[in-house]
């Protein structure tokens, strides 16, 4: 029986091809391209999964590549997820990722060791391994136009089939308590009870459905030839993810705006007139989510709300909601008050009076809850997590800064197409951003990156130590998390966490967490250790 082709795409011209006749097709595409010839000749590599060989890439590598360069290319395109270990062998001989200074090191070229017709393996995290398979199929006068290496073909996504119904599944079920994935087309996983967050599309990577990994077009793009976007290399979901807590929600403001739209409307509307439009989104937003945890929790309408239900909603969950400035604790509750009088006087509530009196029995519950750290870091949290959507670096400080005071202005209702608020905010971004802004947010990022490394451990042991670090040199009179690197900052506490909690011990060579820490963080382990050192300086015995 003749194997079964593996289609595919050549991503010069973007005609359909397969992996057997990638090498044919490609050589033609590269003559005829206009890129550049090298001194020396480069060479063509097929890679693909050593377990499922329907994934697979076919290379172009510049005389002058290195192992590393291959080895960033295969990360960027098809395994990267945490930052693992990574190992090339090559005629018995391994090249690791974490070996920099011996002869067996990444930073070899691969023309000194392999050549066409040569064969090798490489390996990817050491705990849930994926393993590809690499063969040298040519080689071409032509070059890549830019970098060391670049794809010229790569497999189209296989089809797998839904686990209930045997059609095409869309999506990747990966869910913690079971020890294999699940795969389902969108009607089927709606009728299952999932998690939302444990729902991804499907990547076209022999990686697919292993250590939560996701495709990154961002950085695949880096090694595609001219022409490609991000949305032509993993193109857009098939839907949206199905998410049940999301459509409840929005079904609740729906009821909320059938049920008395037009109230909430003309209120905000006499807000503006009294204080500002800056006030009257604040009272809207604050309305209409109010009215929605009601829904939610009680499936009230307004003419039945009772004292104990609106203190609950108020303290429990309206304190709780990330989405406010921090004016809004002390506007929040008078705000209620407001809409409820006028409520009664149009004739929708016939007991304001008693709902006012409990909104203010709990109004200084409701403050410490909305202002408390915990709060703040919501804040912070939720506007890194908008930042990382629009593809900023949380590494970049400047950037990052600059994105929280629009995203706080975009928060508070205050209109971004206007010149003078532009000119207000840019004024405020050159002056700098008070030093309690500055805190808070470094602070954050400072965590987040420390829950990102965390997220291999199954339990939330070193997270929890990390946090108490975090806490303790955040209150510190001198404020040392506000200088130097934020990221060599949490590359210490998470080092020191993992010592403290004995899987990091002193004695001779390198220990392997050390070690991922130090590649996830980017520092060298002794730039870690030094401020690891002077870092327990300002914490207790």
């Amino acid at each position: 029986m003749a194997p079964k082709a593996s289609p595919g795409t050549c991503l010069l011209c973007r005609a359909p091809v397969t992996k057997r006749r990638a090498l044919k097709h490609g050589m033609a595409c590269l003559q005829a391209s206009g890129w550049p010839t090298g001194k020396k000749p480069s060479l063509l590599i097929v890679i693909q999964g050593r377990y499922n060989k329907d994934y697979w890439l076919v290379v172009l590598a510049r005389h002058g590549a290195r192992l590393k360069d291959l080895d960033r290319l295969i990360r960027d395109v098809w395994v990267e997820c945490c930052d693992h270990l990574s190992s090339f062998k090559i005629g018995g001989v391994a090249y690791d990722s974490d070996d920099e200074y011996s002869r067996n090191a990444m930073g070899v070229p691969l023309s000194h060791l392999v050549s066409p017709g040569s064969t090798f393996s490489y390996d990817y995290d050491f705990g849930s391994t994926t393993s590809l398979d690499l063969k040298v199929i040519g080689e071409t006068p032509v070059a890549p136009p830019g970098g060391p290496l670049c794809l010229i073909a790569r497999n189209n996504p296989p089809a797998i089939p839904c686990d209930l119904c045997g059609g095409e599944a869309a999506f990747i079920l990966d869910d913690p308590d079971e020890d294999i994935p699940h795969y389902y087309c969108r009607e089927c996983l709606s009728s299952t009870d999932h998690d939302p967050d444990c729902v991804e599309t499907i990547a076209n990577s022999p990686r697919n459905g292993v250590c939560g990994y996701a495709e990154d077009p961002i950085a695949a793009h880096l090694w595609y030839p001219p022409g490609w976007s991000t949305d032509g290399i993993v193109p857009e979901e098939p839907d949206e993810i199905p998410d049940d807590d999301e459509a409840e929600v929005n079904a609740a403001i729906a009821a909320v705006i059938q049920d008395i739209g037009p109230d909430i409307d003309a209120f905000v509307e006499e807000e503006g007139a009294v204080y500002g439009d800056k006030d009257a989104c604040m009272a809207g937003d604050t309305i209409i989510a109010f009215c929605t945890f009601m829904h939610l929790l009680y499936g009230a309408k307004i003419d039945v709300w009772d004292a104990p239900s609106v203190q609950r909603c108020l303290i429990g969950h309206l304190a709780q909601n990330p989405i406010f400035l921090d004016d809004w604790p002390e506007s929040a509750v008078p705000i209620l008050c407001r809409f409820l009088s006028r409520m009664e006087a149009s004739g929708r509530l016939t007991n304001a009076s008693e709902l006012i009196a409990a909104l203010k029995q709990a109004e200084p519950a409701f403050q410490e809850a909305a202002t408390s750290p915990e709060k703040s870091q919501a804040i912070f949290r939720y506007i890194l997590m908008k930042a990382k959507e629009a593809g900023i670096s949380i590494t970049d400080i400047d950037a990052s800064f600059a994105f929280a005071v629009k995203e706080l202005a975009r928060m508070a209702g205050i209109d971004l197409d206007n010149k003078e608020v532009r000119e207000r905010l840019s004024s405020l971004l050159d002056s700098g951003i008070t030093e309690a802004f500055s805190s808070r947010l470094c602070v954050t990022m400072i965590f987040e990156r420390c829950e990102d490394f965390c997220k291999r451990f199954k339990d939330d042991t070193i997270l929890e130590h990390c946090r108490r670090i975090v806490t303790i040199l955040s209150d510190h009179p001198t404020a040392p998390l506000l200088r130097g690197d934020g990221v060599l900052w949490s590359a210490a506490i998470v080092y020191a966490a993992c010592q403290d909690e004995d899987l990091i011990r002193p004695g001779k060579g390198a220990p392997p967490l050390g070690q991922e820490i130090s590649f996830f963080f980017g520092f060298e382990r002794a730039s870690i250790r030094n401020k690891v050192r002077a870092m327990r300086a300002l914490l207790p015995e």
